[in-house]
């Protein structure tokens, strides 16, 4: 670890039980181009032979430690599961995605806002819808996981936590809003309640501690009396999105069904590798209720750069195939 960041002596240690367990030296990067969130780059997805995780110059203080910390509890998951050969991403082939695209069109077609769309539009909206889940779903189960154990075992960071979980999900919230009326009413509100299921999840587990965030985030001064759950429910049912907040509820259900890992455990190779199978799991469910278990593939990292790197042809035979030739 190239330690020349004033990191808090419970990151520190987790970085360097991370270090001993994947056997390599984990980059700290700061930079002006990174997003809030951070970037974890690793060797496991990537390729690239290292480990990185990058943080934003303008976090400083916990704030950063948190953004580490998350990302290396993620970086942990994956770095075990590959030790065991079970590490997987979510990839697609022409084969799952023809038939999740034709269920894109029909879906199209029955919502009034798109039906009457221009053609050049909905062949658009077609790869777009599907790769906008691709993304989330490659995202979320490991992300919402890496905040829970942050909340049960790091009670230093947890401030910094709710300051970063309730400012970004205000961006979560509004991310489709400004196409929201070219899209199926039905995957803006699956791809809206996928969040909203996670701020309550973590809102519940949060409501659990004692927690002074300092609140100088203009959008809640008006929640200034209300603890973290109240504030993340108040949010999201004052929202016009009444069904986003009926199917977030089923698939905030859903994750306090499967999360029933005991977080604050020894951590260890195998609690590591029960996190990543537990992502899995969790997405399964996710995909049963939402009708899209086959719309994806659990494959190695190598079959998901080369299906990255022929979407623009598997594109356009899928829009042949459901359109016809121009």
């Amino acid at each position: 670890m190239n330690q020349s960041y004033n990191l808090s002596p419970v990151l520190c240690e987790l970085l360097e039980f991370a270090e001993s367990t994947l056997g390599t030296e984990i980059q700290l990067v700061r930079r002006t181009d990174v997003p809030p969130q951070g970037v974890l780059i690793d060797d496991f997805t990537f390729g690239t032979g290292k480990h990185m995780i990058a943080f934003s110059s303008s976090q400083l203080g916990m704030l950063k430690d948190y953004t580490i910390c998350r990302h290396c509890l993620e970086l942990l998951a994956k770095g075990c599961a590959a030790r065991s050969n079970e590490f997987r991403v979510i990839s697609f082939a022409t084969e799952s995605a023809r038939p999740a695209c034709g269920q894109i069109y029909l879906d199209i077609l029955k919502d009034e806002a798109t039906r009457n769309i221009a053609v050049w539009r909905k062949k658009q909206l077609l790869f777009l819808l599907y790769m906008l889940f691709h993304e989330a779903f490659s995202e979320l189960p490991l992300t919402l996981l890496a905040n829970i154990v942050i909340a049960r075992r790091y009670p230093v960071i947890r401030n910094a936590q709710v300051y970063f979980l309730l400012k970004e999900s205000m961006r979560d919230m509004h991310d489709l809003v400004p196409v929201k009326e070219f899209l199926p009413q039905r995957y803006f509100v699956l791809h809206n309640g996928m969040y909203y299921a996670r701020d309550m999840l973590l809102a519940y587990v949060l409501s659990e501690f004692k927690l002074n965030p300092v609140i100088n985030i203009p959008e809640l001064q008006r929640f200034r009396n209300l603890d973290v759950k109240e504030m993340m429910s108040h949010r999201w049912s004052r929202s016009p999105w009444y069904h986003t907040k009926m199917v977030g509820d089923a698939l905030s259900n859903i994750l306090k069904l499967t999360i029933t890992m005991d977080m604050e455990q020894d951590l260890s190779e195998q609690y590591f590798r029960d996190l990543f199978t537990l992502g899995r799991e969790v997405l399964a469910r996710w995909w049963v209720m939402m009708g899209m278990q086959e719309w994806f593939l659990w494959e190695s990292p190598e079959h998901l750069k080369a299906a990255l790197a022929s979407q623009e042809v598997m594109e356009r035979t899928i829009q042949q195939e459901i359109f016809g030739s121009d």
